[in-house]
């Protein structure tokens, strides 16, 4: 249901096709049993080799937690050589928080974090607007304060690119 919606809503804001993976098995060589995550690295990899052809721009959603070796967590990771990204919903659903479920947050939060991660995958760079989809947000507070849409700078460089 999440990643159905996001797949009808997040093609538009690219103004093309994106590809939304899910269903995927993680693969058991990402799995860190020291950290019980999964690292992000390995899963992109994975998700490379389903592609069609080395345009195409795939995004994987997951519920397992995911983590880079320089970081304690990460709620998604983008490889922009291989067009491929993941987005985990580990973090963004309120019960990892102690806090009640709320579906009305979850898909808010994924929208906007997934719109952040293609955006990285057409070499749009971290934005400072905290009021942007394109800024980095590594706590909820900031996923929920920010908009789901890009600033102008950020309009205006994803125009150039797409």
């Amino acid at each position: 249901m999440l990643v159905n919606k996001l797949a009808s809503n997040i093609g538009p804001v690219f103004g093309r096709s994106v590809d939304i993976l899910k269903g995927m098995k993680m693969p058991e060589e990402a799995y860190n049993i020291v950290r019980s995550q999964f690292y992000a690295q390995v899963i992109l990899s994975k998700i490379e080799r389903t592609k069609a052809n080395s345009r195409e721009k795939v995004i994987a959603v997951c519920e397992e937690d995911l983590y880079l070796p320089e970081e304690p967590f990460v709620l998604g990771w983008v490889d922009t050589l291989s067009g491929t990204a993941v987005v985990s919903l580990y973090r963004i659903r309120q019960e990892f928080y102690g806090l009640p479920e709320d579906e009305s947050k979850v898909y808010p939060r994924l929208f906007k974090e997934a719109t952040h991660r293609v955006a990285h995958l057409f070499d749009l760079t971290e934005c400072r607007n905290p009021k942007c989809v394109n800024y980095y947000s590594q706590i909820m507070l900031d996923i929920d304060n920010k908009t789901d849409k890009f600033c102008d700078i950020c309009r205006r460089q994803l125009t150039n690119v797409v």
